[in-house]
C-alpha cells in the first residue's frame, strides 16, 4: 500500500491513494512561522519526523513531496520505503482542497481559513525581514555604496571649488592633492594667510613655494562663502575616510580571507554587487570572474562578440597590471581563489593565509609559462564560410531589432 506525505502552512498531512486523510501532525499554533522557516532553511521538523515514524510501520511505500535534499531522510528508520515526487498526487489534492482537509483536523478555523493563512503569511514575512536586517553584510553593503556615492559627490565638488577659488588664488592649483587643497582653503581662507603659513612646500607636492599671486581681490563676504563651502567639503572627505576605515574593519570581521586576497574595497564591492556574502560564496568561479561585466556578456550572447575576460576583478592590481596576453588567465585564477575564500569565510569563518599565498604562486607560474604572446596558428587567408556565417548572424540580429522597433 502507498501513501502520500505533503505539507501546508498548518503542518504535515498524510493521504492514501484515494486522497483520503489518514493521519496528520500540526505545528503548534504559536510557532507556525518558525516551522515554515525551518523547512525553507532545509531542515527536518520535529512534526515531520514523528509523522514518518508512525506511518512507515503501516505502509509499504511513503511518497514524500519535499524540496529538501533527499539525504535528510536517510537517517530515519526504514528510509528504504521512502520515495520522492514533487509535485505529488497528494500534494496537488491538498493544495486544491486545503480548507476542506483542514476542517477534518484539529486546526482551529473559527476566525476563517483566509484570515488564518493571511496571519501566517504576515508573520512569516516579518521574521524573514528581521533575519535579513540582522545580517552583518547588509551593513557592509550600505557602507561601500556610501563610499561610491561620496566619491562621485566629492569629485564634482572638488572640481567646483578649484574653479571657484582660482578666481582669488589661481596658483594654488599647483597643489594636485584634493584633500590638501581643500584643507588649505578651509583652514586659512585668504591667499595671503596660505602663503604665510609655510605649508606650500614639498609636503604639498610643490618643488617651489608660491610668493605672489595674480588672482583677483575679493570681499570678505565672498571669501566667507567659499571657505564655508570648503569646510563642508572637508567634512565630506573626513566622513569618507571614517567609512573607509569602517569597511576595512568590517571586512576583517566577516570576510578575512576575501579581504586578504583582494583587499577590503574590491571584496566589499563584490559582496554589494551580488547582494550578500552567502550568495557570493554559492556562485561558481566562472560567474565571479565576470561580475560587473553583465552588459558585455549579454552583448556577446546576442551578437557573437568576444566574451568578457573580467568584470570587477579587473580592479585587482595583479589583473590590472598583468600583460595583455595573460590577463585572462590571471583573472580566471583570481576568480577561483575568490570563490574559495568566500566559502571559507561563510562556512568556517577561519582565516587561511594559504589562499592568498596560493594565488601569488599561481600568478608567478602563469608569468613564467607565458613570457611572450602566442603566435596565431590560423591561416592568413580569410575563411569565407566563417565570414558568411557571421554576416548571416548579424543580419538576423538586425532584423530582430528592426522588427522589435
Amino acid at each position: 500500500m502507498k501513501c502520500y506525505l505533503t505539507s501546508c502552512f498548518a503542518g504535515f498531512i498524510i493521504l492514501d491513494e484515494n486522497c483520503t486523510l489518514i493521519d496528520y501532525e500540526l505545528f503548534p499554533r504559536s510557532k507556525l512561522a518558525e516551522r515554515l522557516l525551518e523547512i525553507e532553511n532545509g531542515n527536518l521538523t520535529r512534526e515531520e519526523e514523528l509523522l514518518l515514524k508512525r506511518i512507515v510501520k503501516k505502509y509499504d511505500s511513503v511518497v514524500i513531496e519535499t524540496n529538501l535534499p533527499h539525504s535528510r531522510y536517510k537517517n530515519l528508520k526504514e528510509s528504504s520505503k521512502f520515495s520522492f515526487e514533487t509535485p505529488s498526487i497528494g500534494g496537488e489534492f491538498l493544495r486544491s482542497n486545503l480548507e476542506y482537509v483542514l476542517e477534518k483536523t484539529d486546526f482551529n478555523l473559527d476566525e476563517g481559513f483566509e484570515f488564518a493563512a493571511h496571519n501566517v503569511s504576515i508573520e512569516l514575512t516579518g521574521k524573514k525581514l528581521m533575519a535579513s536586517s540582522e545580517a552583518e553584510d547588509l551593513l557592509l553593503i550600505q557602507a561601500i555604496n556610501a563610499i561610491d556615492d561620496l566619491d562621485e559627490t566629492i569629485g564634482k565638488l572638488v572640481e567646483r571649488i578649484r574653479e571657484w577659488y582660482a578666481v582669488h588664488f589661481p596658483e594654488l592649483d599647483r597643489v594636485r592633492n584634493h584633500e590638501n587643497y581643500v584643507k588649505l582653503v578651509a583652514d586659512y581662507g585668504d591667499r595671503d594667510s596660505i602663503m604665510d603659513s609655510g605649508l606650500l612646500n614639498s609636503e604639498m607636492g610643490l618643488k617651489k613655494g608660491i610668493d605672489k599671486s595674480i588672482g583677483a581681490d575679493i570681499g570678505e563676504s565672498d571669501l566667507a562663502i567659499i571657505v564655508g563651502f570648503a569646510r563642508s567639503l572637508k567634512s565630506l572627505q573626513e566622513s569618507r575616510k571614517s567609512i573607509t576605515e569602517y569597511v576595512d574593519m568590517k571586512m576583517g570581521e566577516i570576510a578575512p580571507n576575501l579581504r586578504d586576497l583582494c583587499g577590503y574595497s574590491l571584496g566589499a564591492k563584490l559582496i554589494a554587487h551580488v547582494g550578500s556574502m552567502k550568495r557570493l560564496a554559492m556562485l561558481p568561479s566562472s560567474t565571479v570572474q565576470i561580475i560587473g561585466a553583465e552588459k558585455a556578456l549579454f552583448r556577446h550572447l546576442k551578437t557573437g562578440e568576444n566574451p568578457p575576460k573580467h568584470g570587477l576583478i579587473y580592479q585587482h592590481p595583479d589583473v590590472r597590471g598583468a600583460k595583455w596576453w595573460i590577463r585572462g588567465k590571471i583573472a580566471r585564477a583570481l576568480a577561483a581563489k575568490i570563490s574559495l575564500a568566500a566559502r571559507k569565510d561563510v562556512f568556517s569563518g577561519e582565516y587561511d593565509p594559504s589562499i592568498g599565498e596560493g594565488f601569488e604562486i599561481k600568478v608567478k607560474e602563469i608569468e613564467k609559462d607565458n613570457p611572450f604572446p602566442k603566435r596565431s596558428t590560423a591561416s592568413s587567408k580569410p575563411d569565407k564560410k566563417k565570414d558568411k556565417k557571421k554576416r548571416k548572424k548579424k543580419d538576423k540580429y538586425k532584423k530582430k531589432i528592426s522588427d522589435y522597433y
